[in-house]
């Protein structure tokens, strides 16, 4: 974690305390020793590890410690290799987090990870958000989804296994912002949700600000 990281967690308002940077450290290495064998993030991402994957995870806790009460539970949409439900559990310890994956391979090195990290708050469910099966009956608090598909595609799903009130966000570029996206825009009628915030932000070293939206769930 090296000056440019810690700047900006601080500029986002966000101070870890000892065992949360621990357990953040503790996912860094236990990526880092599986990544090479499994490929969980490309090679050319892995230098910049905690700008390109852990902070723009991070990124989400402001609003998530608004908008999603403690003791709340959260569903992270195809986890993959942890992003960014991991990191947010890592700081969030007061919130229950459910890691959603279909990958059996995946699945095993979410729960792994999650035991070295000692992040006693999170479950790993292998399955596809939309489909049946074990767990498919709960509905959370909230739901994260950062590198799923098409938000047109991804957002009815994940609007389905919140609770009424309960919040989705959904990472996006400010490329994809900037177009026009009809087929988000009937998605978002469809569903008879709306747009509540569109939070912004920053990584080192980038120049375009990133974003998250928030949907709420009528």
């Amino acid at each position: 974690m090296n000056d440019a990281v810690k700047k900006t967690l601080s500029d986002w308002g966000l101070q870890l305390d000892e065992a949360a940077a621990g357990r953040l450290l503790a996912f860094e290495r236990a990526l880092r020793e599986k990544n090479a064998v499994q490929n969980l993030v490309s090679a050319k991402d892995e230098p910049l590890l905690w700008e390109r994957h852990m902070l723009d995870s991070l990124a989400a806790v402001p609003p998530l410690r608004r908008l999603a009460l403690p003791g709340g539970r959260l569903a992270d949409a195809g986890s993959g290799a942890g992003f960014p439900g991991l990191p947010l559990a890592a700081v969030m310890p007061d919130r229950q987090f459910d890691l959603l994956e279909s990958r059996v391979k995946r699945c095993e090195f979410l729960a792994w990870a999650a035991a070295e990290a000692g992040c006693a708050n999170v479950t790993v469910g292998q399955r596809r958000v939309g489909e049946g099966g074990p767990g498919s009956e709960r509905r959370y608090a909230a739901v994260t989804e950062r590198a799923m598909g098409q938000l047109e595609n991804i957002l009815p799903q994940c609007l389905n296994i919140l609770a009424g009130g309960g919040v989705f966000l959904a990472w996006q570029s400010a490329a994809q912002l900037a177009q026009r996206r009809p087929a988000v825009e009937a998605a978002v009628k469809k569903a008879r949700t709306r747009l509540e915030e569109t939070f912004s932000y920053r990584l080192p070293g980038e120049t375009e600000s990133r974003h998250i939206l928030v949907f709420r769930k009528s």
